[in-house]
C-alpha cells in the first residue's frame, strides 16, 4: 500500500477510521491501548458482543465481555503484537456469536506507534466471512474443489492437487478461491477441517483422538493446537461449552 506520509501527518484525528468502519457492517474494528483496554470501536464490533452503546466498552477489557477461553486467546494475540511490534494478518478464526452460533472471521492486528516510534496500542479489524452468494461457487473449478475437500477431509489436501482437480493452475485457483470464499486454498481447507471437527464435537460422543483422524490430523495434539488457535479453546473445552449452552 502506498502512503503519502507528509499528507497523513497533517491529519488531526484518527476518527476518520471510526467513521469509515461505521459504514462496514461486516467489519469489526477497535483500538486498544498498551493495557489492552478498548479506546475506540465501531458499531459492528459492539453489536457482535450483544451491546448497543459503544461507550460501554471504552476503558474495558475483552475478558469482561467474551468467554474466558476466547478472551485468553485475544490476550495472547494482543501481547504478541504489543510485545514484539509484529503484525497478525488475516488469521482465520471461528468465533462464538452471542446467540451461540458460530461465525468465521479473518482477524488482523497491527501495532500503533506515537511520533517517537514507541508502541502505544494496537488496531484490530475482523472481517465476517459470509457464505458465498448463490451461484458464486459455480465458478469454473471452485465448486469441484469445495466438494472434494468436504468429501476427503481425512486425506492429505494439497493446494497443487486441488488445482489439478479444478483443471486450473495453482495461481488461478488461488484467485478464484479468494473471489468466492475470501480465503486462500490452504485457509479454506483449514476452515473446513475445523468446521467438521466442531460439528463432530457438538453432535457426537466421538473421542477427540478419533475426531482428529476423521478431520485429517495426524493425532489429537495436532488437532488441539490448530483448534485452539482458530476457535479460542481446545476441543474438550469447546465440547463442554456447547453442551452447557444446549
Amino acid at each position: 500500500m502506498a502512503i503519502d506520509v507528509a499528507f497523513i501527518s497533517r491529519v488531526d484525528s484518527p476518527r476518520f477510521c471510526e467513521r469509515l468502519f461505521a459504514v462496514l457492517p461486516d467489519v469489526m474494528f477497535c483500538l486498544k491501548d498498551t493495557d489492552r483496554r478498548y479506546r475506540a470501536m465501531n458499531q459492528a464490533f459492539v453489536e457482535r458482543i450483544g451491546l448497543k452503546d459503544t461507550r460501554r466498552l471504552i476503558g474495558r477489557l475483552a475478558e469482561e465481555f467474551f468467554p474466558k477461553a476466547l478472551a485468553e486467546t485475544y490476550r495472547e494475540q494482543d501481547d504478541h503484537v504489543l510485545g514484539t511490534g509484529s503484525e497478525i494478518i488475516d488469521q482465520l478464526e471461528l468465533s462464538l456469536n452471542r446467540d451461540g452460533s458460530q461465525g468465521w472471521y479473518l482477524a488482523t492486528k497491527v501495532p500503533l506507534h506515537d511520533r517517537a516510534g514507541k508502541i502505544i496500542g494496537l488496531a484490530s479489524v475482523s472481517r465476517d466471512l459470509r457464505a458465498p452468494r448463490e451461484g458464486d461457487a459455480e465458478l469454473a473449478g471452485v465448486a469441484k474443489v469445495a466438494e472434494h475437500v468436504r468429501d476427503h477431509l481425512d486425506e492429505p489436501l494439497r493446494a497443487a492437487d486441488l488445482a489439478t482437480i479444478a483443471k486450473l493452475s495453482p495461481t488461478q485457483l488461488e484467485r478464484r478461491m479468494h473471489r468466492v470464499f475470501q480465503l486462500s486454498t490452504t485457509q479454506f481447507v483449514r476452515k473446513s477441517r475445523i468446521e467438521n471437527a466442531a460439528r463432530l464435537l457438538r453432535e457426537t460422543p466421538m473421542a477427540i483422538a478419533d475426531v482428529a483422524l476423521e478431520c485429517g490430523y495426524g493425532d489429537q495434539t495436532a488437532l488441539t493446537r490448530q483448534f485452539r488457535s482458530m476457535v479460542g479453546m481446545p476441543p474438550a473445552a469447546y465440547r463442554n461449552h456447547v453442551r452447557k449452552r444446549a
